[in-house]
């Protein structure tokens, strides 16, 4: 083995550690014991796995997204850290982009295959209650996460892993007004929010939740910030010629920028190749790699994180909760991360992870949570 493989290896098993950690506190929160020591880490599937799996079949766990991009890298790496230290079979997937009855197709493909559990998202409040019911209905323990759409916990109880999009909403709108003040001096004007999937009910939830907390901010400050959602896409150029559209025909009004996911990103790459770069402010949600970077370059100023390593590993620790304890799974709250320019570079460290695990599983864009 390399120096450089070597070194990377033993970065794996600490944060494998560290989030074991944290498993166990959901587990013991519960009154079960945690599995015993790990296996290999992530990546690698030599090793011994705890003696409870041992002592059984190998269980096969199945996660289906509903958008195979860069942002679930560490949420695919969570599951397989966990899968390992169980001794468990596990399998991440779901549609290249966001697809509602192509995801829809896999979770009914991910049941077919008769797994122990499986971990859904369900972007909508009706198309994903026959898949999870089914799933039910076959005794197959379901724990969503990421995303879980109005009504979904009222009509099938089950348990979700994932950010609370209303107070990331409030928090992102808020600080926005914060930096809208800082850049411009202005007290009115025209904030836009950017939506790579209009409809999801996550990004929807964020940006009307983002309008609260810049309402909230208006009401403090006694400035009068409004808001106007933009439909755009992932594909870089194509969001930029968005941008570049909406800045001709409001460009004297716009004040900022809030988007609804990671399109900010796309934000700051616009403005610094235009000289724009402190005209607006710039905010949104999750870290690829050129979020990062244009956060320590000034061209945005902040992003909300959500944890999707935990929305992986936690999702995992909860099936394993019920699969060999007993106890049903419960809701947890991954959290806003607050990234701006007085941590970005910690930041920027700890996500490194995920660049190179990105590159092991075949990802070629940004990663980032």
């Amino acid at each position: 083995m390399t120096t450089e493989k070597k070194s990377r290896k033993e970065t794996r098993i600490r944060v494998a550690l560290k989030f074991m950690a944290v498993a166990a506190v959901v587990i013991i929160l519960a009154g079960c014991a945690v599995p015993a020591a790990p296996a290999a880490v992530p990546g690698e599937t030599e090793g011994a796995a705890p003696a409870a799996a041992q002592e059984s079949p190998t269980r096969k766990v199945i996660f289906v997204t509903h958008d195979m991009n860069p942002f679930f890298i560490p949420a695919i790496i969570g599951l397989k850290d966990f899968g390992e230290m169980a001794g468990w079979e596990t399998e991440f997937i779901g549609p290249t982009i966001h697809d509602t009855q192509g995801t829809i197709e896999y979770q009914y493909n991910a049941l077919a295959a008769q797994p122990d559990a499986v971990g859904f998202t369900a972007v909508d409040s009706e198309a994903f209650l026959d898949p999870i019911r089914q799933a039910q209905e076959a005794g197959i323990p379901v724990v969503l996460f990421n995303t879980r759409a109005p009504g979904v916990k009222e009509e099938t109880g089950v348990a979700y892993v994932g950010q609370d999009f209303v107070q990331a909403g409030h928090i992102a709108g808020y600080e926005l007004g914060k930096y809208i003040t800082e850049h411009t001096g202005k007290t009115e004007g025209l904030v836009v929010q950017p939506i790579i999937a209009p409809g999801h009910f996550a990004l929807e939830t964020r940006n009307s939740a983002g309008a609260e907390g810049l309402q909230r901010y208006n009401e403090e400050f006694g400035t009068n910030f409004t808001t106007e959602a933009l439909a755009t896409t992932t594909e870089p150029d194509q969001a930029i010629a968005d941008f570049e559209a909406k800045w001709a025909a409001d460009g004297d009004k716009i004040v900022g920028w809030l988007a609804a996911d990671f399109s900010h990103t796309f934000v700051g790459d616009w403005a610094k190749k235009n000289d724009l770069v402190g005209q607006f402010a710039v905010g949104g949600y999750d870290l690829l790699d050129a979020t990062m970077t244009n956060i320590k370059d000034g061209s945005v100023d902040f992003s909300i994180g959500q944890n999707p390593y935990g929305q992986g590993f936690l999702t995992a620790a909860l099936i394993f909760q019920e699969l060999e304890r007993g106890y049903p799974a419960s809701d947890i709250d991954t959290g806003a991360e607050l990234i701006d320019a007085s941590n970005i570079d910690a930041v920027i460290e700890r996500e490194t992870l995920w660049k190179e695990a990105g590159a092991e599983l075949g990802f070629e864009l940004e990663t980032g949570g």
